[in-house]
């Protein structure tokens, strides 16, 4: 058990650290300097969100496989992916957008005072990002760290399409578990290890995500005067054609190799059933997700604890709580997976997303405001519906979207439940995979990438 605990842990350090060094520098350059396509590597911070890890895996078995476009490419028979070291590289570039884009945001709005006068002081620039810029950005960077590790702690399909043989992780070691040897026992004992360490990472988040909203609150800031790459170039480029290689190209790929199979997967009446399951499911998760979340908003508000500790460090619990675990749980209670329980189970875990845009509508409604409505109205729910529920509509439909696209792309929970005769679009590009009929797989992936990704843009639009 503890052998598999600290492996977990070292994939997951490590995973995240490939993603900070990657990502700090880029950072940079998108908050600091002007270069094309800056908007669009900006814009890839949305893979994480919107794009399965079964897809990711799709697309690095595609590009990077034994079969894959390098080594077709270069006539060899040689690939990193089936070790530690695949599954590192694999999470450590899909979660390298995410801290580009958090970390990218908080640097474009620090302010340059203390910048400016370590310069006067004499500070070089290597002395000025140690001892001011990164002390400013400690808790943007935490934000977008811890994310990344647990993420990358609950990992499952990557790891269990790439884990080698005798090396397992806490999620996958729990799914045997629970599904294969049936040892209950020990999957309990498992779960309840993973659980309990990633509450207390979780704990940890909640400091960081506070300590990023404080340090960011209420400063005025200067719009940002960008300059050329020059001579910072020697570090861009290669970091740029990293990020291309173990992130683009294998996304590319998955819908340059499913191209060909587009036809013949529409053909399949499977195919429409599990979109239809995709579809409804999606929209009722989302739906719940966004009403939960808006209920939450507004009874923060309305009880005016904005800053309590308590309140807003809930929403960030289900954080803690894996889709393997929360999944082997209801089976225990329920016996047998159902639609309905799929739905409620992605809810419980996905509505802190939704909470979390939605807040930032509300704390948008100035004071007066909202006194005036307290005064004016009948009652507070008239004033939900007169003030919060307008001025929240188009973070509302923000919000629906991100949970819809996040469910669409959910192979686990129904992986878990074993549904009869239910299939959704990412369990069935799962299946496609199990049963090496890879390039059908890719077209399935890639429409549930397509779908995932139009929606979330829209959404955000």
């Amino acid at each position: 058990m503890l052998k598999i605990y600290f492996y977990t842990l070292e994939i997951a350090l490590f995973s995240t650290l490939v993603s900070v060094l990657v990502g700090m520098p880029m950072a940079y350059f998108t908050a600091r300097r002007r270069f094309s396509g800056r908007r669009l590597l900006l814009s890839l911070s949305a893979v994480p969100l919107c794009v399965p890890p079964l897809i990711v895996a799709l697309g690095y078995v595609s590009f990077w496989g034994m079969n894959g476009s390098v080594n077709r490419l270069l006539g060899t028979d040689f690939s990193f992916l089936y070790s530690s070291v695949g599954i590192v590289i694999a999470q450590g570039f899909y979660n390298v957008p995410m801290v580009i884009g958090i970390v990218s945001d908080a640097w474009e709005r620090l302010p340059r005072e203390q910048e400016n006068a370590a310069r006067l002081l004499g500070a070089g620039e290597a002395r000025v990002l140690r001892t001011v810029t990164l002390r400013q950005l400690s808790g943007a960077i935490g934000a977008a760290c811890i994310p990344v590790f647990l993420f990358c702690y609950f990992s499952f399909m990557i790891v269990l399409l790439f884990s080698p043989v005798g090396r397992s992780t806490l999620e996958v070691e729990i799914y045997h578990s629970v599904r294969t040897t049936l040892d209950i026992g020990a999957g309990a004992k498992l779960a309840i290890l993973e659980t309990v360490t990633a509450f207390a990472v979780t704990l940890v988040y909640s400091f960081f995500a506070r300590k990023s909203q404080t340090t960011s609150s209420g400063v005025l800031y200067a719009p940002v005067q960008r300059k050329r790459i020059g001579g910072d170039s020697v570090v861009f480029i290669p970091l740029l054609f990293l990020i291309v290689i173990f992130l683009i190209c294998p996304l590319g790929s998955v819908f340059v190799s499913g191209a060909g199979e587009l036809g013949k997967l529409f053909k399949a009446a499977s195919f429409w059933k599990a979109a239809a399951n995709s579809l409804w499911c999606g929209i009722a998760t989302g739906a719940a997700c966004t009403l939960m979340g808006f209920a939450y908003s507004v009874m923060v508000k309305l009880c005016r604890r904005q800053n309590s500790v308590i309140l807003q460090t809930l929403p960030i619990l289900p954080m803690a709580i894996s889709s393997v675990v929360i999944s082997w749980c209801a089976t225990l209670i329920f016996r047998q997976g159902t639609p309905a329980l799929l739905v409620a189970l992605q809810t419980a875990l996905y509505w802190p997303i939704a909470y979390r845009q939605i807040q930032n509508g509300i704390n948008r409604i100035d004071y007066e405001t909202d006194a005036a409505a307290r005064l004016l109205s009948r009652g507070w729910f008239d004033s939900v519906l007169r003030i919060y529920l307008p001025a929240c509509r188009t973070v509302l439909i923000s919000a629906f979207a991100y949970c819809f696209a996040v469910s669409l792309g959910d192979a686990t929970m129904p992986l878990v439940l074993s549904i009869r005769n239910f299939d959704t679009l990412a369990l069935y590009t799962y299946k496609l995979a199990g049963a090496y009929r890879f390039n059908q797989a890719c077209a399935c992936g890639g429409v549930v990438a397509a779908l995932s990704m139009i929606v979330f843009g829209l959404g955000k639009k």
